[in-house]
């Protein structure tokens, strides 16, 4: 009887606990946003929600939310009345999407750590083919669940047909449009939080990517003297997503400072829920227990790693005891919380980590060369190559010096 009596209990609280989780609802979401995105403000015609004052963070926000596993799009651009668009990275959990693939001899072809997109076009040329694309954009965080017919399911022609009215009575352009709608409940998941994740991480310095050396939702990786060159050259005055280095542009001075000398290979672990977040031994598929172990897998060489969902705070995941987890979540009234581990990539971890920088590093400089011609870059490497081994031999020994040198004669040139 008292065994019957404790699983009862054990249910009831269980039941209990799920009955108050708690997902991020779009109007703490867009609170968050606005601390944590400088490139947000807040629309005051109150046709949309936000104004994106700069087109490029239009397409990295469509590029880095949204997931492959779901049906959730993440944020999208309107076209017409009849058809949307999206932008969806180069690589992810299907590998590059390139038809050549570069990899080290000791990966796996299609392992995300180890491909090297090198021939595939950079986003810059949507750019040179539609110069709005730049321009300001109109964000609408949209409460699906206000959208939903008698039977529960989402009505997303009456939402987008919503959207067009406002716009043609504003006298906005619809390709200045971009919609991130909510989950059928009003919240956001996992995608929002790796995205927050990575515009955090970005305003310290990262760079940001897919490129994983193991599991988890994201990566990002400190790479102090590469950062430190694209910032003294006016690139860049924060860290970057990868895809941010394909279309350079000069910027404005920032003081923007470098104080962190040390390498770092940091895996974001997303969660869509405060109880997932929070979760520590349930099922290993969530939380703390999940974040360890794509840490603790030798071959991946994270330094530490971030879990990131709503409403945590460092105590509620323990981190006293896991020296190597760290957190991105937020208060009920949309306030940042962060917390970086103090652990450095020497004391946790080796070679493995180290071959993984030097991956990141040959990622970030093709991607550099993705801002010049083929052309341009045979001039670079002193010849036009007549096989792809004599290319990838000369352009991989390429420094990051000479190919920003490179970049910069160009962009000063068009000036």
């Amino acid at each position: 009887m008292t065994k019957v009596l404790l699983i009862y209990i054990y249910l009831y609280s269980v039941i209990i606990f799920m009955a108050r989780d708690r997902s991020i609802d779009v109007e703490t979401a867009k609170k968050l946003l606005k601390n944590v995105c400088d490139f947000l403000e807040i629309d005051e015609s109150g046709v949309a929600d936000f104004k994106i004052t700069n087109g490029k963070e239009a397409v990295l926000m469509s590029l880095y939310t949204g997931s492959y596993y779901t049906v959730d799009p993440g944020a999208f651009f309107l076209l017409d009345e009849n058809y949307k668009f999206k932008f969806i990275e180069i690589a992810s959990a299907r590998g590059a999407t390139e038809p050549l693939g570069l990899a080290t001899s000791q990966d796996k072809f299609f392992y995300r750590g180890g491909l090297i997109p090198v021939f595939s076009p950079p986003i810059s040329q949507y750019f040179r083919f539609f110069p709005d694309l730049g321009k300001p954009k109109f964000l609408f965080m949209i409460d699906s669940s206000k959208y939903l017919s008698r039977k529960g399911y989402l009505d997303e022609e009456l939402m987008i047909k919503d959207v067009i009215e406002k716009a043609k009575a504003n006298g906005i352009s619809l390709s200045d449009c971009v919609i991130w709608r909510s989950y059928a409940d009003g919240t956001y998941g996992e995608d929002f939080w790796e995205y927050v994740s990575g515009i955090v991480l970005r305003n310290k310095g990262y760079f940001v990517t897919k490129y994983m050396p193991g599991g988890g939702d994201l990566a990002a990786y400190f790479i102090p003297e590469y950062l430190e060159k694209l910032v003294e050259r006016g690139f860049l005055n924060k860290g970057a997503f990868i895809e941010e280095l394909e279309m350079l542009e000069f910027l404005p001075k920032t003081d923007f400072s470098i104080n962190n000398k040390e390498y770092e290979v940091v895996c974001i672990e997303a969660e869509s829920s405060e109880m997932r977040t929070k979760s520590y031994y349930a099922s290993g598929n969530a939380g703390v227990t999940q974040l360890k172990k794509y840490l603790d897998e030798w071959e991946a060489g994270y330094t530490f790693g971030f879990l990131a969902g709503p409403f945590t705070k460092p105590d509620d995941i323990l981190l006293e005891k896991e020296k190597r987890v760290g957190l991105i979540s937020c208060d009920e009234n949309g306030n940042l919380i962060f917390y970086k581990p103090e652990v450095t990539l020497s004391e946790y971890v080796g070679n493995e980590a180290k071959e993984k920088i030097e991956i990141m590093k040959n990622v970030i400089k093709s991607s550099l060369l993705k801002n010049l011609s083929f052309e341009e870059r045979c001039e670079l490497i002193g010849v036009k190559p007549t096989n792809i081994s004599e290319y990838f031999e000369k352009i991989l020994r390429l420094d990051i010096d000479t190919i920003l040198d490179k970049i910069e004669e160009k962009l000063k040139l068009k000036k």
